[in-house]
């Protein structure tokens, strides 16, 4: 388009009564016709710069930011603007046109109270449904309080709120609750409050999912212990939808009227419905979540309980065979990564079918568990496994023990089972309960087999024993 012809219909936009610009990149000057410049409040019309509306605010409705004129021209800037006046806000349509590479012409319309109405709502029910649609449960109460502030705001509402019926479903809680300014809340007094208390709005809330009163002074006589309670709050009309859950009513949210009436429209239904769906959703996506993990936990729980029963020894309560091969396997290989020494003891009671046969098999399981007990709490850095082996025959895993340290140990458990002071009195070494004890240290390889460490450390029990028992052997590879 050509300068002459941008001329002939600048002095036509001219006469219009919507607010154009015009702006020419290459001189960054600006024109506007009368509508604008009234919109504006500017002194010039022709051949301004950007400084000449430093007085003008223009907000994004967005995130209320500043819009600064010259971005207007960006085909990037959203087409609905607002236009902060003389304590008044403005909603704007733009519409961007490129007259030439350098003249570009901006119309900015007014929108009608209905449009920015719907436009406003739309946006809050965008901002609602984005906060709720993946909701996490520990931060539920501050989505649910911004919904229902935003509801009451958009419905010009002095309360919002929502309500949950408890376990028993015979009694509701105002569990969450916004008020506008200068509105006494009510969410303290409202709890665990019976159903029986509010029979006719119950009835109408069971049978249509909705509680709509533009004036409660016309609640039927049906309605009195309602209209009682309103009167309590305040309450001139009241607005509630029911939540459903599977098709079963869980609660509902709300709005009321304390300083003027409202007739309810079909539009303001259609709104609270929505609302109520997406805070619905949102509370069955928290229910799911919280029994899904209800059963993770239960199941973790369930599996930890198996695998104890299937590690432990039934009778002694300390690690079974079955603990002790896989420990060992997987203590061989990491000490061998490590490049550390593990050490393995094999012990057996003395004389144990002697004192069985002496004392029964009862004090003969009661021995059993007290010399676990006693090996048990001698295993006290991470990595130590005391296992009943089979029988009277035991077995500690001792990871990063060298051979001397490891007699070191084997001294000390001779010690803690002669604390013991077990009477055993057909034994041919003590007066009280002994264990004949072998062990085995190695600085072990990836290759070498757990068989081998356990044969090498039984050879040392069965020597202690034939030798005496009562004490300590090791086995040397030289042996």
């Amino acid at each position: 388009m050509s300068d002459d012809s941008i001329l002939k219909l600048w002095q036509v936009l001219n006469k219009l009564s919507l607010a154009i610009l015009l702006y020419d990149n290459k001189n960054n000057t600006y024109c506007v016709n009368s509508a604008a410049q009234t919109l504006f409040d500017l002194k010039h019309f022709d051949n301004i710069d950007s400084a000449a509306f430093n007085a003008v605010t223009l907000l994004s409705v967005h995130n209320n930011k500043h819009i600064a004129i010259e971005s207007l021209f960006d085909s990037k800037t959203s087409t609905n603007i607002q236009l902060k006046k003389q304590q008044q806000s403005i909603p704007l349509n733009i519409a961007l046109t490129q007259l030439s590479d350098s003249v570009s012409m901006l119309c900015l319309e007014p929108l009608k109270s209905d449009v920015i109405e719907l436009y406003n709502f739309d946006r809050i029910i965008s901002e609602i449904s984005t906060d709720l649609i993946d909701i996490q449960n520990d931060d539920i109460d501050l989505h649910i309080n911004f919904a229902l502030k935003a509801i009451g705001t958009a419905f010009a509402a002095d309360r919002s709120y929502l309500f949950e019926f408890n376990t028993d479903n015979e009694t509701i809680t105002n569990t969450h609750e916004w008020v506008n300014e200068g509105i006494e809340p009510f969410k303290q007094r409202l709890q665990n409050v019976p159903k029986t208390e509010l029979p006719y709005f119950f009835e109408v809330m069971n049978a249509t999912h909705l509680f709509q009163v533009n004036d409660v002074l016309k609640l039927p006589q049906a309605a009195n212990a309602e209209k009682v309670e309103f009167q309590i709050q305040k309450i001139q009309s009241v607005l509630c939808i029911g939540l459903l859950f599977d098709k079963e009513l869980i609660g509902f949210i709300g709005c009321d009227c304390v300083n003027f009436k409202r007739a309810w429209t079909h539009i303001d239904l259609i709104r609270i419905k929505l609302v109520g769906e997406i805070i619905a959703n949102a509370l069955k996506n928290i229910d799911y979540k919280k029994k899904l993990q209800l059963a993770q936990q239960q199941l973790i729980t369930a599996n930890q309980k198996l695998s104890l029963l299937v590690n432990t020894d039934g009778l002694t309560n300390i690690a079974n065979r079955r603990c002790f091969d896989e420990t060992l396997k997987s203590e061989i290989q990491r000490c061998a990564r490590n490049k550390q020494s593990l050490s393995l003891i094999m012990c057996d009671i003395d004389f144990f079918k002697r004192y069985n046969d002496n004392y029964g098999h009862q004090k003969g399981d009661d021995a059993l568990k007290q010399v676990a007990k006693a090996l048990n709490k001698l295993c006290r850095r991470e990595g130590d496994l005391a296992a009943r082996y089979g029988g009277e025959e035991f077995a500690i895993i001792l990871p990063s023990l060298n051979a001397a340290e490891c007699h070191q140990f084997a001294l000390l458990l001779q010690q803690k089972i002669a604390q013991l002071s077990i009477v055993h009195s057909d034994s041919s070494v003590a007066k009280t309960l002994t264990l004949s004890v072998g062990f085995y240290s190695a600085y072990p390889t990836k290759n070498i087999r757990p068989e081998t460490i356990i044969n090498n450390a039984d050879a040392a029990l069965y020597e202690a024993k034939e030798t005496g028992r009562n004490k300590i052997c090791q086995f040397f590879e030289n042996n």
